[in-house]
């Protein structure tokens, strides 16, 4: 990078906060992800306040610098691995937590991770009830900038639900504030649709192509201390999925629910099984794990015993195995994370959102894909929000063999648009979703037409609207 430009920066954050030495920009030229390449960018800056993000996208405007914004960096998908040439701005300093009790809502820092949240928090009987897998170093902003989800979401939904506002700074610099903190004499986060169209939307899965989310503020929750966890057996992938579908329509709280094949359970026991302290069991051809939440214990009586009069009456028997739920539940803070890594290959995942009656399609167009491309996987997922079930299929290959890394990429590629056909949807701007949505068109185009009105100069993410020049 120009020592123009990098002295330009270090004046803005400090001598300290800005590297261009080999080591650390080799820590940032990759993610938590597995499976893309790293790329090391020009150059780190670390700034403290949302003013000197401002004043660093000014200079990056100023010289056509690609920016990738970057918190925790543990994104599977290679979202923050930067472009050849960019500037990366690591937003870990911006640590401001502030709590509003009378409002139940929160605003913090993007440099502040689920874990941290979380402890602050629970001090005060309070929780963000959505947790990603990674949270343990998933920032807040980060989750928001992908549109996450995790346990919780199968009641309170993904984290967007959640969001009341954003602090954002457009590629030119200015900082914007959305809902209802835009009126500066607000009382606090209280009103996300406010002052006519949702603009915080517009940043909500974007991951920064319009701009870097500096602040959030979100719908926080009283405590929930009152849990039942349970197994249900089914025969058939369509028993269970009404049978998620009764429980959410009978107004039963549950903060997690996952499908599981037997197959799929199987292999999942054999990684953390022992550690939760599951019993050896036959499981069925289905198996649906839940987690009930309540604030109240006779609320959470009322809903055990309604979910078991479902399960039977949908075709199901109650397995009566708690510790699967519970593991799930207690280690939510990396269990969905961790037990990727466990067995030591690599792997490319596909996230996408169906509706819980046609869970079974995934799995349909899943494993005749897998047998087609000569490669191995599987899926897991959950209950996401009122009406979706987040999906998760991995695709496994060796990384030290180049052809079967070369088959898990085909047959990736491929499972996007089989995955579209069946009318699932990913939950943000996702470049390896691009083959597969060719029949949005003028979805794209509209998006392409937002891209170059608030960043005429490409800068920001470059490489995950498709079609856009110096993108991919």
């Amino acid at each position: 990078m120009d020592n123009v430009v990098v002295q330009k920066l270090i004046a803005i954050v400090g001598e300290d906060y800005v590297s261009t030495r080999q080591d650390v920009l080799l820590a940032y030229s990759t993610s938590a992800s597995m499976s893309y390449d790293t790329v090391l960018p020009d150059a780190v800056v670390l700034p403290q306040s949302t003013e000197q993000v401002s004043e660093i996208l000014k200079v990056a405007t100023q010289y056509k610098i690609p920016v990738t914004p970057r918190s925790g960096g543990s994104s599977l998908q290679g979202e923050v691995i930067p472009k050849e040439g960019a500037l990366v701005i690591d937003l870990l300093r911006l640590t401001e937590i502030e709590v509003f009790p009378d409002l139940r809502s929160v605003t913090v820092g993007a440099g502040i991770n689920f874990g941290k949240l979380d402890k602050l928090l629970n001090k005060q009987d309070l929780w963000l009830p959505v947790y990603p897998g990674s949270s343990l170093t998933a920032t807040i902003a980060g989750n928001v900038a992908v549109n996450g989800s995790g346990f919780g979401s199968s009641q309170f939904g993904c984290i967007g639900e959640l969001v009341l506002g954003l602090e954002v700074v457009l590629p030119n610099g200015e900082i914007i504030q959305t809902g209802s903190e835009a009126n500066p004499n607000a009382p606090g986060p209280f009103l996300r649709y406010a002052f006519g169209p949702d603009i915080t939307g517009l940043f909500i899965g974007s991951l920064g192509v319009f701009g870097i989310i500096t602040k959030v503020s979100l719908k926080i929750f009283k405590r929930m201390h009152h849990f039942d966890y349970n197994t249900y057996g089914f025969n058939t992938p369509q028993e269970a999925e009404k049978f998620v579908i009764q429980c959410k329509e009978n107004e039963i709280s549950p903060v997690w629910i996952a499908i599981y094949e037997g197959r799929i359970l199987d292999f999942f026991l054999e990684m953390v099984g022992e550690e939760y302290g599951v019993p050896k069991y036959e499981w069925p051809p289905i198996t649906v794990s839940m987690v009930i939440g309540r604030i109240r214990e006779d609320q959470l009586e009322s809903d055990r015993a309604e979910a078991q009069r479902i399960c039977v009456e949908e075709g199901g028997h109650v397995i009566g195995i708690a510790e699967l739920p519970k593991g799930e539940w207690d280690d939510r803070m990396r269990e969905l994370a961790r037990s990727s890594y466990v067995h030591g290959w690599h792997w490319r995942i596909l996230y996408h959102h169906v509706t819980p009656s046609q869970w079974h399609r995934t799995i349909e167009e899943m494993w005749p894909l897998f047998d087609e491309f000569g490669v191995l996987g599987h899926t897991a997922g959950f209950q996401s929000d009122h009406s979706s079930y987040n999906y998760y299929p991995q695709i496994f290959f060796d990384p030290q063999d180049a052809e079967d890394e070369s088959k898990a990429k085909a047959a990736h590629k491929e499972l996007v648009k089989r995955l579209f056909k069946t009318g699932a949807v990913p939950f943000k701007l996702a470049p390896y979703w691009v083959d597969g949505i060719t029949e949005m068109e003028p979805y794209l185009n509209f998006l392409k037409d937002l891209k170059e009105a608030i960043d005429p100069n490409g800068i920001m993410s470059p490489g995950t609207i498709p079609g856009i020049e110096g993108e991919d």
